[in-house]
Order: C-alpha cells, then structure tokens, then sequence
C-alpha cells in the first residue's frame, strides 16, 4: 500500500517535491540579499554574516579583484552543479513517474 498523507500519496506527489527540492537547493546556493541589507556587506557582528555570494560580491565590487571574483563565482557554479547532478543521480530512487513502464 503506498504512503498517505491525508489523501494524497507520496508516489503522486513526488515529482513536485524533486522539483522544489531542486530550485530550493540553487535558491540556497544563492543567498544574498538579506545578509548584505541588514549589515551593509560588511560581515559584521565579527564576520557572522561573511556569507560566501555577499565576500565574492565585495571582492568584485569593493576590491576590484576581477580574477579572483570570477574564480569564486565559477566555483560557486561548479558546487551547484555538483548538488544539482547528484540530485538528479538520487532521483531514479525516490521519484515516481507514472508514465513510466517497468
């Protein structure tokens, strides 16, 4: 018998779920905004809020290092992508397609 939450089973559902899990993963990847208005993008209380994308903003920006900014970005790129594929890798396990023929 499948799994039921109040009428829906998770086999239907899971698609939906591998899909927000995926864009909630890249949103992760990509918090910004709030750190950088609440301190300025200055990291402070002591560099707490030093979050990666607001230091690799301020390397472009503030310092002007133009090449060590990119690197930072590229690898940012390649950690989301790494998260990313192995999402994708996993899903064959845990997600359910019903138009699939076994």
């Amino acid at each position: 018998m499948p799994y039921s939450l109040s009428g829906i089973t998770f086999p239907m559902i899971s698609p939906v779920i591998f899909y927000n899990l995926v864009l909630g993963m890249v949103g992760l990847f990509q918090y910004y905004l709030i750190p950088f208005v609440f301190n300025n993008g200055n990291g402070s209380p002591g560099g707490t809020t030093m979050f990666y994308n607001v230091y690799l903003v301020r390397t472009f920006l503030t310092f002007q290092n133009m090449s060590y900014g990119a690197t930072m970005a590229i690898g940012l790129f390649v950690a989301i992508l790494v998260t990313t594929l192995v999402l994708f890798a996993t899903a064959k396990y845990w997600v359910y397609y019903a138009a699939e023929t076994h």
